[in-house]
């Protein structure tokens, strides 16, 4: 069998160099996008993996079960132990971490609180958009349309707003209503 040399640059044609380069140059791009299609199917198959698992991506998961068997265990050995070694655990130990626990009894009173708070604010700022359009609506005969009513309420000032679009406001308002219903288009009735 005859000896088989190395092909060297000078036994090519110019041609054949040309191809081997362009063959060369779309080697290196199909294996780019490769590599960019691994990484994406990679990331598909991790968020893929989550949803079947019950995770949600983005969001970790919650486990109220096991924080609540620890702290049932945690209690047990507090209750066991003799007050005063209790005590001085917890003046060394570290803060806990969270949000801080209220106060026993604390919750009802920030809802009175957050109740008549909110009793303030709509006396001070008035009646509310849906009780000025139900009450336009009963003194127009019954129907109105749209145009009427954001006409009324703009020419009579009857609703004080910061808003740049009030009609959004309004038609927002309108739809959520379920005291107002709508009619027809852009109609509505009480």
């Amino acid at each position: 069998m005859a000896k088989r040399t190395k092909a060297t640059p000078a036994d090519f044609t110019v041609s054949e160099l040309k191809a081997m380069l362009a063959a060369k140059t779309r080697i290196d791009e199909l294996a780019d996008k490769r590599d960019d299609l691994q990484a994406a199917l990679a990331k598909v198959e991790k968020e893929l993996a989550g949803l079947i698992g019950g995770v949600v991506p983005g969001k970790p998961a919650r486990r109220k079960a096991g924080r609540r068997k620890v702290a049932k265990k945690a209690a047990k050995k507090t209750a066991k132990r003799p007050a005063k070694k209790t005590a001085a655990k917890a003046a060394t130990a570290a803060p806990r971490r969270g949000r801080p626990r209220k106060a026993a009894g604390a919750k009802g009173k920030a809802k009175k609180a957050t109740a008549t708070a909110t009793k303030r604010a709509t006396a001070k700022a008035g009646p509310t958009i849906e009780s000025v359009v139900v009450d336009l609506i009963k003194a127009n005969g019954g129907k109105m349309t749209f145009q009427d009513i954001l006409a009324t309420i703009q020419k009579k000032k009857l609703v004080k707003t910061k808003a740049t679009n009030f009609d959004n406001v309004l038609r927002r308002t309108i739809s959520t209503s379920e005291a107002i219903k709508r009619v027809g288009r852009g109609i509505y009735q009480v």
